[in-house]
């Protein structure tokens, strides 16, 4: 997290966006980002971070899971999803401002395909496949 610049001051990278914050008065105690507000304490040293891009998609979907069997509204989810991928997207691309929208396309084909077996050990209810993903189990 830090990186010495000069015996006088160093710079710190925000463990939340990545943020490279110049010119830390050496012995600070913490700093707040001027990109995303968090707070970096630099009294505790910052834990080794390696993760990819599959651990992140595992993770998402079981924080997904979760939420949705805690019952929490499926409009809330997508708000928090869409606030979060507006603010990714910004991280990744300074300067830029983002929307992200969902356009409903109307019912999808899958609803209209004859059931072409009614043994459940081997078909999926239809109801809980969208877009190739198992909802809820």
């Amino acid at each position: 997290m830090n990186e010495q610049s000069s015996s006088q001051a160093m710079n710190v990278q925000c463990v939340n966006c990545g943020t490279v914050i110049e010119a830390i008065p050496e012995g600070a105690g913490g700093v707040t980002c001027p990109v995303c507000q968090f707070y970096n304490d630099l009294s505790v040293p910052p834990a080794p971070l390696t993760i990819t891009a599959e651990d992140l998609e595992t993770n998402l979907g079981i924080l997904m899971a979760q939420a949705r069997t805690g019952g929490l509204d499926q409009d809330e989810i997508v708000r928090i999803l869409r606030d979060e991928l507006e603010f990714a997207a910004e991280l990744a691309h300074t300067g830029r401002n983002f929307c992200v929208q969902l356009i409903d396309l109307g019912p999808s084909d899958i609803q209209n395909l004859p059931t072409l077996t009614h043994d459940r050990s081997t078909a999926h209810d239809r109801s809980t496949v969208l877009r190739g993903r198992s909802v809820g189990s």
